[in-house]
């Protein structure tokens, strides 16, 4: 049985930051693609070419691989999860192992809220949408750090 850690690693980029393992991105892009929620890409012309999904707390994110990149100032490509939630519901979702515990930090709400509340009418509202822009705009570490923070900072400001 594949379990979370083989699918999801921790990063530098927030506490509630995962990078997708190379062998697993294509799974984990198929499941968003395939999802009802906002989407947004952004290609500008001197930045990496990203993709986001709103899902739950954070969403997904994902820097192209064949995006005209200057190493030092932006993301490696590569696909992202942010949001505790937003992971805890994808590894529900690929049927993976699920962590033992919650993490440090983290809001603890069961499986079958996490789906009740990714398939309501509320996960497409204007504020999804906003979610989507944020996380298609994080090009570089900072943004990436900013946006992450922001997410979680709000998602913790909501379960109180």
């Amino acid at each position: 049985m594949t379990t979370w850690s083989d699918v999801f690693d921790r990063t530098e980029f927030g506490p509630a930051v995962f990078a997708v393992t190379p062998t697993h991105r294509r799974t984990v892009l198929g499941w968003a693609e395939a999802q009802d929620v906002p989407a947004v890409s952004n290609r500008d012309l001197y930045a990496p070419a990203v993709d986001g999904w709103a899902v739950l707390d954070g969403g997904i994110t994902s820097v192209h691989p064949h995006s005209s990149t200057t190493p030092a100032t932006t993301l490696p490509p590569g696909v992202r999860v942010v949001g505790f939630q937003a992971l805890r519901l994808l590894v529900c979702e690929l049927d993976l192992v699920r962590p033992p515990r919650p993490f440090p930090g983290e809001a603890w709400a069961d499986v079958a809220e996490l789906r009740r509340r990714h398939r309501s009418p509320d996960a497409r509202l204007p504020s999804a949408v906003e979610k989507a822009e944020l996380l298609a705009s994080c090009v570089d570490g900072p943004s990436l750090r900013w946006v992450a923070a922001t997410l979680l900072a709000e998602s913790r400001a909501l379960h109180r």
